[in-house]
């Protein structure tokens, strides 16, 4: 075992999809995305058995330009997002994450949002759907306004003008804000991804329970 790999899986937690090795692609284009996807600065390593973990493996799975095209997406979609700070960035995709109860997503960015100084209390309140409570500091006070803009998108499909000028006040311009609802659009997107592929986080057990519904 290493730290990729998912343990004691319900059959409800188990991946849709066999896993694919590099050694088992037959096209050399894909095993170009393989790679890219293991150099790239995500991070990503192999699990045990030779596979990509999260949605990459599903990506494999797609025609080599649509799996080099999701992979460039989502590079562009880290690095490509400046004017958007990045506990912004990484709350709101928590946000997102807890809303769709998306394993993968939920895993990866709270360590992003704990990283930029998003509190444990605050994060754990965000798993169990619970509204969270924020200080009154200057901080605390941006991620209210990041979690109410969210939560209300999600709630609504759509945002208030008074909701629309708080965030932008808070983003700090309209190229950032365009950078941020391409954000929340590709993160809500990639929860439908890992959810409907049933893609597990690493670690010994899930943050959401999956069931058979």
């Amino acid at each position: 075992m290493n730290k990729w790999d998912s343990e004691n899986l319900n059959k409800y937690n188990q991946p849709r999809l066999a896993y694919k090795d590099r050694n088992s692609l037959e096209d050399s284009e894909m095993k170009e995305v393989f790679d890219s996807i293991v150099s790239s600065e995500r991070g990503v390593g192999t699990m045990s058995n030779g596979s990509l973990p999260g949605p990459f493996n599903t990506w494999l799975y797609a025609d080599a330009e649509m799996a080099k095209s999701l992979d460039k997406i989502g590079i562009a979609v880290r690095k490509n997002t400046k004017n958007v700070s990045e506990v912004i960035k990484e709350f709101a995709i928590c946000i997102i994450a807890a809303h769709f109860r998306s394993n993968v997503e939920f895993w990866a960015h709270s360590k992003g949002a704990t990283k930029h100084g998003v509190s444990g209390k605050i994060l754990d309140n965000l798993k169990n759907d619970m509204l969270p409570i924020f200080k009154d500091n200057d901080f605390e006070s941006v991620l209210s306004v990041t979690y109410e803009f969210v939560k209300e998108y999600l709630r609504l499909f759509s945002i208030k003008d008074e909701s629309y000028d708080k965030m932008l006040s808070a983003i700090g311009s309209e190229k950032g804000m365009v950078e941020f609802v391409i954000i929340i659009s590709h993160y809500i997107g990639l929860a439908a991804q890992l959810n409907i592929m049933r893609i597990p986080n690493p670690g010994p057990e899930q943050i959401f329970t999956k069931k058979n519904i």
